[in-house]
């Protein structure tokens, strides 16, 4: 049997693909289990994070591509043909290193080593007349149907575009669209216990990465040109911690002081919870609960790493009362399990996933039952953070009024004086109640998140 060469890298990135589409995993998962277990070049690594990350983004518009140039419904096509039609088009279309030939090339024989002749003469026939025709693709129409427009040209399943320009109206959708489209910025929250961040950024600058600070904390650094970033030495012995600067923000929502009982629930994979010990300068006591045992372990290793030792990690339900902790928590933060949606820049394949407004109603009634379940915890007088970094009122405003419309002894606070002296004035919220950060619209640079925060009256 004659033996078929194809290019190794382009196959690393076709399994992570299918993997990707089967299920059986999460794309900066694979991503980093691949890199990790094999020993690829720096530049083809880059090469691979950039095509995978780029089709997950893009599928929906690939898959337009694809049904007006293909006899065959995508979803008859074998999904391994599929993918290799994917990340071809992806290449034609959206990059312009390789010429189109050579990627027609590489996906035939692809094909012929996953498929069969057949296979191959059909990735040929789809990638050659797209080859000719591609200046006469045939968009939708965004005088005719936005929603559908935006659906396609920014791969946004079609049901959350609807949602948006409801709630935000067409320019504001576009350009959150656009910013879940971009590669999101590396931001680190400096590791204050072991450096401060002046020090960090003159000494990350000295190994000539380009440093910026991040505008609404005073640890996060925004870094440019540093690929794997959890085998840098730096990281290794902890002096930063990677983490969003809308994340980093909820902890100091929260305030922890030294020598105070923390809780942190639904907590892994662990940056907020070490933030918190950080925050209270590791004095102090932090319960970080989570139901995964898992990522139990992912905390517990974080926190060595950084050289935290006040967290006591442990696996629970958070929808079960755990009654050793009825009272006992001076602060408690509610990260609470969500859609993600504010996040798809970084978790691009949940756009891809079985995914509706029935599924986000199913979540707000487990947030309802977290939240409600957690703030036993908490000791008269004491606050509550409630977080997520999803953008759907169902996942935020309404489990906050369902909330305290069934404990009253809890109040809302006003966040006027945290918004100004964190600079976020460009607060979407309208109001004070709430922090909402919307991607494209409150910062290019934040992730979307929402936090609210309220007192325990008696």
């Amino acid at each position: 049997m004659r033996k078929i060469k194809v290019d190794p890298i382009r196959e690393i990135i076709l399994d992570i693909l299918v993997k990707m589409e089967s299920d059986h995993g999460y794309i900066n998962i694979l991503l980093n289990d691949t890199l990790k277990k094999k020993d690829i070049r720096k530049r083809d690594a880059a090469f691979i994070q950039e095509i995978t990350y780029g089709v997950a983004r893009n599928q929906i518009k690939m898959d337009w591509v694809i049904s007006l140039f293909a006899s065959k419904k995508i979803k008859k096509m074998q999904i391994i043909i599929r993918n290799i039609i994917r990340m071809s088009i992806y290449q034609m279309i959206e990059l312009h290193k390789i010429p189109d030939y050579a990627v027609c090339n590489e996906a035939v024989q692809l094909a012929k080593k996953y498929g069969n002749e057949n296979s191959a003469n059909f990735v040929n026939a789809i990638l050659r007349n797209i080859i000719r025709k591609k200046s006469e693709i045939a968009w939708p129409d965004v005088a005719k149907n936005r929603a559908v427009y935006l659906s396609v040209l920014y791969s946004h399943p079609l049901w959350i575009i609807q949602r948006w320009l409801k709630k935000h109206g067409y320019t504001d959708t576009l350009k959150i669209c656009k910013t879940n489209n971009t590669i999101p910025p590396l931001t680190i929250r400096t590791n204050t216990l072991k450096i401060n961040r002046s020090t960090l950024k003159k000494h990350l600058e000295e190994k000539g990465y380009e440093v910026e600070r991040g505008k609404y904390s005073e640890e996060a650094l925004y870094i440019h040109g540093m690929p794997n970033v959890t085998e840098h030495d730096d990281f290794k012995k902890g002096l930063f911690q990677i983490q969003d600067e809308s994340s980093i923000l909820v902890s100091h929502l929260l305030g922890p002081l030294p020598g105070e009982y923390v809780m942190d629930i639904c907590s892994a994979p662990g940056g907020k919870t070490t933030h918190l010990a950080q925050l209270m300068n590791n004095e102090g006591v932090v319960v970080s609960v989570d139901i995964n045992k898992t990522k139990i372990k992912t905390i517990q290793k974080n926190c060595q790493r950084l050289g935290i030792n006040i967290v006591k990690a442990i696996q629970h339900d958070a929808i079960r009362i755990k009654k050793e902790f009825l009272g006992a928590a001076d602060k408690l933060l509610v990260d609470a399990p969500c859609s993600c949606l504010g996040i798809l820049r970084r978790k691009p394949d949940i756009k891809l996933r079985e995914f509706n407004k029935k599924r986000i109603l199913q979540l707000s009634n487990m947030q309802k039952q977290i939240l409600l379940t957690s703030s036993n915890y908490l000791k008269v007088g004491g606050i509550l953070v409630y977080t997520t970094c999803s953008t759907e009122i169902e996942e935020n405003e309404d489990v906050i009024h369902y909330f305290l419309q069934n404990k009253v002894n809890f109040k809302l606070e006003k966040l006027n004086k945290f918004n100004k002296r964190r600079h976020l004035t460009d607060n979407l919220s309208g109001e004070d109640d709430f922090i909402k950060i919307y991607p494209g619209i409150s910062n290019s640079k934040l992730d979307g998140f929402f936090m609210a925060r309220m007192i325990r009256k008696e």
